[in-house]
């Protein structure tokens, strides 16, 4: 029975179980051991006192006559009398060999006393006489006819070497075992305290260790399947359900939606309020999922800022569709970080089984694919995957895998645009412009420089351009400038002052050559964070532009938050303002705008002599563009850097007060 309930314990506890019956064992054994101890110890106690009382009297008395028949005088009754109430005796009585009662304590006759006798006693008297052996046995009395505990010896009595009759003697221990139990109960404590140490303890030990490990493991067996951080499936979890909802699916003509999320703008919550409160978010948009979601579905995290959930057992589209409205509504309410309120969306890609994919991992990358298409439809979008979608997702991914290997290989290519004075015409600098390596797929840098942002890899592209053009400039045979233009997103998700620094100490140009160029979109974000950055590179001596000034947001609001150095009007301005008179108030009105805040007035995508004129008679300060100069090679750059003014080929800026001795140049 033990064994077989044993076997229906887990197993963790089965050793457990085994340690504490060893222990049960032992303290019931100890226990039965300490009573036989007991009993024995006073059975011998209890001889040994008879036996002495036995032998006193025998020296006393005359005891054979007494057995053969004599008639005891009252001297010798009185010393029995005394005897059976010496010590611990308290009845005393002499038997014949023969099974005769010849005397009974306690003035009583022997007569009437033998014809009470139960057979037992005539037997181990009869057995005392034949083994000339004593023999003692203890009982549990009744008081009062009988003390609590006694015992009741047989002792023969010897004359030349036979014996003669039998004391029966019978003794009180109550107070004897009353002694022992206590002796032995503090025994039993101490034997019951050392087992505890020696097997209750590490038993104990071991029962923790047990179930530590049975937690360690169903921790583990739960992680291998779930999110650490939000605490549903993970992407094994995912796959395992899905593969038995397509399994039912294919058998019973149905259909499985896979909606793929990402999260928007989740990365400038990281940067603003720290990686804790981004793992904030990530629970609080499980528990968001899982609330939205039925029993039958399930949400899951991939990894980083990105979930999928499977939804079975409905009709699609329609059920895709309402699932994702719902989605979106819940995950751009906002969120409570510390006190603030954060705002995040979700881009949403929906694939659905069997009509977009059989399999799972075809039908997760469709959704995938699905989602980059809202990703750059715009954020907080739902797109279902449509034939030709992965063709567009392939190239993108293609673009990217090109972007890390020119990375890797250092085989981007720079060019470099003049930038000239309108006052004297003079070569004032060159802005650094990245461009894609040669004799690779071409690709204009409005087509690779997005995917290099969306991708987050701009900020090591960026932090090589930034060096790449300060070794340069600091090459250079005249103290011109350089520009480089930085991305919003090196502000977001790097150490742009570090970067600055680093390529400064590098190449050892003069920070007061450096000129930073931002755009408007830089401020759709952590105002306050931008600004610090900007002062601090502003006060290391470098010169910090605002560019394709006009195009963006709240401009002005900046222009007045920050002291900037100088704008550039956007080439778009410059291009319509000999055809539109708005667009040339709107220069106009920038230039007046730049004096009066003391900046430096700069017009991009000059490309003919009348625009040249126009910006020059409005008070333009300086301009580049094809009409002053291509973007140009490092050697052709370095060319121009070491000439001497070139002598121009076409009409000069009618503002400048000596003819333009700057020329067109190509690469």
């Amino acid at each position: 029975m033990k064994s077989r309930a044993i076997r229906f314990l887990p197993v963790d506890l089965q050793g457990i179980a085994l340690i504490a019956a060893m222990i049960v064992l032992l303290v019931l054994g100890a226990v039965k051991l300490s009573n036989v101890v007991a009993a024995n110890m006073l059975r011998a106690d209890a001889q040994s006192t008879s036996g002495s009382g036995a032998a006193a009297i025998e020296r006393s008395t005359d005891i054979p006559a007494l057995i053969a028949g004599a008639t005891p005088s009252e001297e010798t009754k009185n010393l029995l009398e005394d005897a059976s109430q010496d010590g611990d005796i308290y009845r005393l009585l002499i038997w014949s060999s023969s099974g005769r009662v010849v005397f009974v304590s306690g003035r009583k006759s022997p007569a009437s006393e033998q014809a009470n006798i139960p057979e037992v006693r005539k037997e181990r008297v009869a057995g005392a006489v034949a083994s000339g052996k004593a023999y003692t046995e203890a009982y549990a009395g009744h008081p009062p006819a009988s003390p609590t505990y006694f015992a009741d010896s047989y002792i023969p009595i010897m004359r030349n070497g036979s014996v003669v009759g039998v004391f029966e003697v019978y003794l009180d221990q109550t107070a004897d075992k009353a002694l022992y139990e206590r002796s032995l109960l503090l025994t039993e404590s101490i034997i019951a305290i050392a087992v505890l140490f020696a097997g209750g303890i590490p038993g104990f030990m071991v029962y923790r260790m047990m179930m530590a490990r049975r937690v360690a493991q169903a921790e583990a067996l739960f992680l291998a399947e779930n999110d650490n951080l939000t605490r549903i499936p993970n992407r094994k979890g995912l796959e395992e359900a899905a593969a038995r909802a397509l399994s039912l699916t294919r058998r019973n003509k149905t259909h499985v939606a896979a909606l793929f999320l990402d999260l928007d703008r989740f990365k400038d919550i990281n940067d603003s309020f720290g990686h804790a409160a981004g793992d904030e978010v990530l629970r609080a948009l499980a528990k968001r999922l899982e609330s939205v979601i039925r029993k039958e579905d399930m949400a899951a995290r991939l990894g980083g800022d990105e979930f999928v959930i499977l939804q079975v057992g409905i009709d699609q589209p329609a059920g895709a569709s309402s699932l994702a409205e719902r989605l979106k509504r819940i995950l751009s309410e906002p969120y409570d970080i510390g006190g603030y309120e954060v705002v995040c969306g979700a881009s949403i890609g929906v694939a659905i089984a069997p009509t977009d994919a059989e399999t799972w991992d075809s039908l997760l990358s469709c959704a995938d694919v699905a989602l980059y298409k809202a990703k750059a439809e715009g954020r907080n979008t739902v797109r279902f995957f449509e034939a030709g979608m992965d063709a567009a997702f392939r190239e993108r991914r293609r673009l990217e895998a090109d972007l890390r290997r020119a990375l890797e290989t250092k085989a981007f290519r720079m060019e470099y645009q003049p930038l000239v004075s309108f006052r004297d015409g003079n070569l004032l600098g060159f802005e650094a412009l990245l461009r894609w390596p040669e004799d690779w797929k071409p690709q204009p840098p409005a087509v690779f420089i997005p995917v290099a942002e969306e991708s987050g890899l701009i900020v090591p592209i960026g932090a090589l351009v930034l060096e790449t053009a300060c070794r340069t400039a600091a090459a250079w045979t005249k103290p011109l400038k350089i520009a480089v233009n930085l991305s919003p997103v090196q502000f977001r998700h790097g150490d742009i002052v570090a970067v600055v620094q680093e390529a400064l100490h590098v190449s050892g140009l003069d920070p007061a050559r450096l000129e930073l160029e931002v755009t408007e979109s830089l401020w759709l974000q952590n105002t306050d964070v931008v600004l610090d950055q900007l002062a601090r590179l502003r006060g290391m001596g470098i010169s910090i532009a605002l560019d394709d000034f006009g195009t963006g947001y709240s401009s002005l609001t900046y222009l007045w938050k920050f002291p900037f150095d100088k704008v550039k009007i956007d080439r778009s301005f410059v291009t319509e303002m000999e055809i539109d008179l708005k667009a040339s108030a709107i220069v106009s009105t920038i230039v007046a705008l730049g004096r009066t805040l003391d900046l430096t007035v700069t017009a991009e995508g000059v490309e003919t002599q009348a625009q040249a004129n126009a910006l020059c008679e409005a008070g333009c300060d300086q301009a580049q563009g094809y009409l002053f100069g291509r973007p140009l090679s490092l050697k052709a750059a370095n060319e121009l850097v070491n000439a001497d003014r070139a002598s121009s080929t076409g009409p000069p800026c009618s503002c400048f007060p000596s003819p333009i001795n700057f020329k067109p140049t190509s690469a």
